[in-house]
């Protein structure tokens, strides 16, 4: 469970931002003492103007993720740290990016963190706070300064040999079977999932649900959620497909590089099989890739929607409503926030232009105002990001009215005057583009 992000130095977020999971005190509830277990939103959704660095919230949460997944697997020795520091000034590249998370597992709260430069880790820093008081697992000051402590265990001087410069040390941990170490690596890495909305992901989300197909109990599930989406369709399957083998052969090369290079790319499996869908009241079955771009992504959600909110893991989504009807993804968030349907934890956080989950016009409340957050650039193209909870709504205003009137900020300033003077000045005899 999320409790607290904090990122620095990363794409458009140039200065310290932090993104709270934490849920506010409504009206009349106490504060939560510092020792308490705070209670965390099961939803979070940013909005924000287009390049206003929505998705670099996300893509820094993405990025810290394979950051301690991959560094001392994958990261070329003496090769430095594959960074994405803000460009638009010449301070970023020479300062140190901040990835810092606070989570909660086995019912004690950790705070995780890492500072790294284009060559090394420059710090990293693992605390429990059992009981509400601080404890430190360990603490590094650049590649090789460790201090751990005393009720961490297990061989860390070994481990901390085997680490190079550029790798996190929770990774080489995880590596060489740190018991304590390996089992929050896989809070961390293992139970948070990304979904963004390119070929490639949806073929990996895909994937997931395939598996879900092949597996009868979880079939049905899946299928009566498929009906119920209001498709068209009454189910789906998944049956033996061929591929030429010259073509497997250059998608295990392409595959190869990309998961070098750090970007997510589908397994084989897409090609071994496919999923065929049958369409309700025909005896018509199509392959999903002749289906809508909606039908396509409503499927390839519903595999990791199921996962997460059974395992009680975390799913990040960018541009949530993308394809998909307001309905259905509203429909997503409900499912995240009704007690009944998501009973271990599970958290969904996503980016979205969508305003009507602001609203009621779909249904009451989608999303509680400790669950909105804003992203807005600045003159340098640096990002803000911040609540809508430090607006202090009242309980009756109409929140979505309220944002696409620029009452918060994070909206787009179309001055409409000057579209209309680029028009009027517009030469009348332009040639006609070409077909």
């Amino acid at each position: 469970m999320l409790l607290r992000f904090r990122v620095a130095n990363h794409r458009s977020l140039r200065n310290e931002q932090t993104l709270s999971f934490v849920a506010v005190p409504r009206r009349g509830e106490p504060k939560p003492r510092a020792a308490d277990i705070p209670r965390s939103v099961a939803v979070t959704g940013i909005y924000g103007a287009n390049a206003s660095g929505k998705s670099n919230v996300l893509d820094a949460l993405r990025w810290m993720n394979w950051a301690v997944k991959s560094s001392h697997t994958k990261w070329a020795p003496g090769g430095g740290v594959p960074r994405r520091p803000f460009l638009l000034d010449e301070v970023g590249p020479d300062t140190p990016s901040f990835y810092e998370i606070d989570f909660l597992t086995e019912g004690v709260r950790y705070s995780y963190g890492f500072e790294v430069d284009d060559d090394n880790v420059r710090g990293e820093w693992l605390y429990s706070f059992p009981a509400g008081r601080p404890r430190t697992l360990f603490e590094r000051n650049g590649p090789e300064d460790y201090r751990f402590g005393r009720s961490l265990g297990g061989e860390t001087a070994r481990i901390a040999k085997l680490t190079r410069g550029n790798a996190l040390y929770l990774s080489s941990a995880a590596s060489n079977n740190h018991p304590s170490l390996g089992a929050l690596y896989e809070t961390l890495v293992r139970n948070v999932h990304f979904a963004e909305q390119d070929d490639l992901d949806e073929q990996d989300r895909l994937s997931v649900t395939m598996k879900l197909l092949e597996h009868p109990r979880a079939a049905r599930d899946v299928n009566e959620l498929l009906r119920l989406a209001d498709l068209g369709l009454e189910s789906a399957e998944v049956v033996p497909s061929e591929i030429p083998p010259n073509m497997l052969a250059n998608f295990r090369r392409v595959r190869q590089v990309a998961m070098e290079s750090g970007v997510n790319f589908p397994g084989e499996e897409q090609f071994e099989k496919e999923i065929r869908l049958h369409r309700a009241g025909t005896n018509v079955t199509l392959n999903i890739r002749d289906e809508s771009a909606g039908t396509r992504v409503w499927l390839s959600m519903l595999g990791y929607t199921l996962v997460t909110l059974l395992a009680g893991h975390v799913l990040v989504v960018d541009e949530i409503d993308s394809s998909l009807h307001p309905v259905l993804g509203s429909t997503l968030i409900r499912m995240f926030k009704d007690p009944e349907i998501n009973r271990n934890g599970a958290q969904l956080f996503f980016a979205s232009h969508d305003t009507t989950l602001l609203g009621t016009m779909l249904d009451d409340e989608i999303l509680n105002r400790d669950e909105v957050w804003f992203t807005e650039k600045d003159a340098s193209g640096a990002t803000t990001l911040f609540s809508l909870a430090d607006f202090r709504p009242r309980s009756d205003e109409n929140i979505e009215r309220g944002y696409l009137q620029g009452r918060y900020g994070a909206v787009p300033y179309l001055n409409f005057d000057k579209i209309r003077e680029i028009f009027r000045e517009m030469e009348p005899d332009l040639d006609e583009p070409s077909a």
